[in-house]
């Protein structure tokens, strides 16, 4: 009896520390905090464009505007946000492909001048806590 109870113990210590890996952030996670804001072109929404934020030295996070222009950013699968600090941004409009998913996001050309993607002069600082970091871009 007293070799089955320390059996079923060392079990249950090896599954409480499984879980424990499984829940916490890696150890190389950087200080992220939630990003979201609107993007619009001459003051409309622009709907279905990918903004990227990309660090000095990081991993970039990248988001999808809604119909009315509004993102969210993710740094990965499973966490929102942006690290923390100065970012480049970039904002696009082309899609080379039909999203299989969304009908509403077909493919598209460019609309945007380069001076948001290609040579991008949009910067933006993410602060810890939350940040609304909106766009207003302009055609010409």
């Amino acid at each position: 009896m007293n070799c089955f109870l320390t059996s079923r113990w060392k079990c249950l210590c090896l599954v409480s520390l499984l879980f424990a890996g499984c829940s916490s952030a890696p150890q190389d996670m950087p200080d992220v905090a939630p990003v979201s804001g609107t993007v619009t072109l001459d003051g409309n929404p622009l709907p279905y464009a990918t903004i990227v934020f990309q660090p000095t030295d990081g991993r970039p996070s990248n988001g999808q505007t809604d119909a009315e222009g509004k993102y969210d950013l993710h740094f990965n699968q499973d966490t929102m946000g942006a690290e923390l600090g100065s970012h480049q941004v970039i904002i696009t409009t082309y899609r080379e492909f039909d999203h299989p998913s969304d009908p509403n996001m077909k493919a598209s050309p460019e609309l945007l001048p380069a001076k948001y993607h290609s040579k991008s002069e949009l910067t933006a600082t993410v602060e810890p806590g939350g940040n609304e970091i909106s766009f207003d871009l302009k055609s010409k």
